[in-house]
């Protein structure tokens, strides 16, 4: 334990003795609004709902048809509404060009609202509205519903940023894919990231409030010790009962790890990362890319030590290397007058990309050539990286990523990794 930290560590675990002393109290609903701005802290604001055709309103006879149910309210459009917001921007952008085999195409937008009772409705509002193609949510729990009512159809899905491992094989349906980078290819360079730094004990500290962060953390704990590392401790985190945090201050008092892993949410990050960095442990912290981003660091004194992976770089005084990624995250701020709030949102860009790619090359809208073109990608060269499929892969495993590090209190683009 550093020196000086234990007296420290007894007047956090006092103040912790209360109830609801941290950014949330009992009864907190888990999905609040973002953390609010403060004076000085980078402009990132909410985002405006992408201008989409709403449901009944006339279409042109030939027009191809993209349905979007995705979550525009509710803690899913945190993910969802970005990606939405880059694949409307590139849909504008080619029917600036002519369309797509030269015919306009339209976006149907139903907002989830984070509700799994929509979810199913709203994929049957699709069909009737007879569309091509559905963008779907990023979370695998809420979309099966709607994949569910969607498979008798034939209909072809892409999620622009599902994560969980289920998006890679045809298990959702072999019609089904996704442009997010599955948690097992993102855990497979969280261990790179440790392991580089000759770290070789971990603590794994778990927001257990994101699904996608619980499967990081879980997968990483097993990864790094196949590869040889030790795991010193694992702990898990809510939100709604704040006393959680003791056993994790102990927890790393008691072991003293070389790395943090933290697997969470940038909402409740500060919760439990401010007071591990009051109480003195300034041991290197790793995370995946539900981090990503730069709002909530001033919300933790003194981050100090600090890696998280990225689909892009995002910030402006240090940009990412990619010339395409930039004119994306430009088009972005050009449409909602902010910048993006992380890098994922270029799955909405790579989700229209993928789709007039592999229409092209079919020569039809038809599902079944379509999504035949898409299994043949061999490194097809997306904005977020090249991505390959195949019959048994629908998501993009092994594509590269972006670490990001924080030289406080500034986020900024260090290299590119590949798992």
């Amino acid at each position: 334990m550093p020196s000086g930290a234990r007296p420290a560590l007894l007047a956090v675990l006092v103040l912790l003795a209360c109830t609801g002393c941290g950014l949330f109290s009992e009864g907190t609903v888990i999905s609040p609004a973002p953390i609010a701005e403060e004076e000085g802290q980078p402009d990132v604001q909410s985002t405006p709902t992408p201008t989409a055709t709403p449901a009944g309103a006339p279409l042109p006879a030939d027009a191809i048809v993209i349905g979007a149910l995705m979550a525009t309210t509710g803690f899913l459009a945190d993910y969802d509404e970005p990606a939405l917001v880059a694949a409307q921007n590139r849909i504008d952008e080619l029917n600036e060009a002519g369309g797509l085999l030269g015919r306009p195409v339209v976006l149907r937008h139903i907002d989830s609202h984070t509700e799994l009772s929509i979810m199913r409705n709203g994929a049957e509002q699709l069909l009737l509205d007879g569309v091509d193609l559905v963008l779907m949510t990023c979370d695998a729990v809420y979309a099966n519903p709607a994949i569910t009512a969607l498979q008798s159809s034939g209909t072809l899905v892409i999620s622009p940023c599902g994560t969980d491992d289920l998006w890679v094989s045809s298990e959702l349906g072999d019609r089904v894919f996704s442009l997010g980078t599955p948690v097992s290819t993102e855990v497979e360079m969280l261990v790179s990231l440790v392991s580089d730094r000759g770290l070789g004990t971990a603590t794994v500290i778990i927001d257990q409030t994101s699904t996608e962060a619980v499967a990081v953390c879980e997968a990483f704990r097993q990864r790094f010790e196949e590869a040889g590392g030790q795991i010193a401790g694992l702990h898990r985190y809510q939100p709604t009962d704040p006393g959680l945090l003791d056993p994790i201050l102990l927890g790393l008092a008691n072991t003293g790890p070389e790395a943090i892993v933290f697997c969470g949410t940038r909402l409740v990050a500060p919760e439990i990362l401010a007071p591990i960095r009051a109480a003195g442990f300034n041991q290197p912290i790793f995370a995946n890319s539900t981090m990503d981003g730069d709002h909530w660091i001033g919300h933790v004194p003194d981050v100090g030590d600090f890696t998280m992976l990225s689909y892009a770089s995002i910030y402006t005084d240090s940009p990412d290397p990619s010339p395409a990624v930039r004119e994306v995250l430009a088009d972005y701020l050009e449409t909602t007058g902010h910048r993006a709030r992380d890098g994922r949102m270029i799955t909405g860009h790579d989700a229209i990309e993928a789709y007039v790619r592999a229409v092209e090359r079919a020569g039809t809208i038809d599902p079944a050539p379509v999504s035949t073109q898409l299994e043949r990608f061999d490194g097809e060269d997306l904005v977020a990286g090249p991505v390959t499929f195949a019959s048994d892969v629908h998501a993009a495993l092994g594509r590269p990523m972006r670490v990001i590090t924080i030289q406080d209190p500034y986020a900024q683009y260090e290299r590119i990794i590949v798992p």
